[in-house]
């Protein structure tokens, strides 16, 4: 397994720039998402990597190969780079059996016969399909389809794998059980790994790191929780999840990043505020489900209370979503308490809020 860099990679179409700049690197058996909505880029990248679309200007390596060098002029053909990649249509051949589909990428690089059974039996136990070795992927259903598209893929043993996707196209509960599964199979070969999404929730119970794109650029690399946690955009912090944004300004901020925000008026106490400066207008963000809701003004609280009058309530099953208005903008919680009067206080902990750019 080897260790992916990747520095100052750019990708333009005429005017448009698909990507934008990018650098990260994945480390040697590293699960690394790129995470934002179509068009950002994420998969311009990931098919940059795989040798399928030609950057206009960076580098790319994976331990002690280059794969792309604009600089040097050097561009590594795919079949060349030993990358692993699943799409999102698992493009599996219909008229070829699921020992066949396996059989295919270890011909075309040569594989002995003798070799090529013991491969393919590994790796169709890999992903516990060894009994459907003999059937034709329309006998297949999504989910089974999907293993044998990551069987393809591992059979060859590549140094890198790359997912585009590869969950989209299930229904709800299967994907869930499908991405507890790659996740395990993920950590057992210790395969460095790029994830190409937009589902929030995979990113965030697949991932070692996420790296969030916005147009084209990556506007935050780091672990889920850091991502979840402690954004540092209101576009990342919005993006994942949800959450509710108050306008400020910033009054003080610590060395250790937390924060006073005025917010017409009362101030804040916030545990986050990257690179800000007092003086700095700013978002105090806050996620619904850390907001507390309660009839009476909570006791011991002298700042992070807001009051407001609950406008709509939601049944979701587990919890009930409140639509709060306060004086200064309308707020969301979430909450297992069922409130009666429509008069709340909304409060929460300073180390639930981040301050953050407009």
């Amino acid at each position: 397994m080897s260790e992916l860099v990747v520095e100052g990679l750019s990708k333009h179409f005429g005017g448009v720039r698909a990507v934008d700049d990018v650098s990260f690197t994945v480390g040697d058996g590293e699960f690394v998402t790129l995470l934002g909505p179509s068009g950002c880029g994420k998969s311009t990248t990931l098919f940059a990597v795989a040798g399928l679309d030609t950057p206009t200007g960076g580098k790319i390596s994976v331990g002690d190969q280059v794969f792309f060098d604009a600089a040097r002029g050097l561009n590594v053909r795919p079949e060349r780079r030993n990358c692993g990649l699943v799409f999102q249509s698992y493009a599996l051949w219909p008229h070829m059996t699921v020992a066949q589909n396996l059989a295919f990428p270890l011909s075309i690089r040569k594989v002995p016969k003798s070799e090529r059974a013991r491969r393919i039996d590994e790796a169709l136990s890999l992903v516990e399909m060894e009994s459907y070795a003999a059937r034709y992927p329309h006998e297949l259903s999504g989910g089974q389809q999907q293993r044998v598209a990551l069987a393809r893929t591992l059979v060859f043993e590549p140094s890198l794998l790359l997912l585009d996707e590869p969950l989209s196209n299930l229904d709800a509960k299967l994907r869930i059980r499908a991405r507890d599964w790659l996740k395990q199979l993920q950590r057992r070969l210790a395969i460095t790994t790029i994830y190409v999404t937009h589902d929030q929730i995979e990113a965030l119970a697949l991932s070692d790191r996420i790296a969030v794109m916005q147009g084209g650029k990556i506007v935050q690399l780091a672990t889920p929780q850091e991502i979840y946690r402690r954004p540092t955009s209101s576009f990342v912090a919005d993006f994942i999840g949800s959450s509710n944004f108050l306008k400020g300004r910033l009054i003080d901020r610590s060395p250790e990043f937390e924060a006073v925000v005025e917010v017409q008026g009362s101030r804040f106490a916030a545990a986050w505020s990257p690179q800000l400066a007092p003086g700095d207008d700013v978002l105090l963000a806050v996620r619904p489900e850390h907001v507390r809701l309660s009839a009476k003004r909570p006791v011991g609280v002298n700042g992070n209370v807001l009051q407001g009058r609950i406008l709509d309530r939601s049944y979701l099953g587990a919890r009930y979503h409140y639509s709060i208005q306060t004086s200064g903008a309308a707020i969301a919680a979430e909450t297992e308490d069922l409130l009666e009067s429509p008069d709340v206080f909304a409060s929460f902990a300073p180390e639930h809020a981040v301050a953050i750019r407009p």
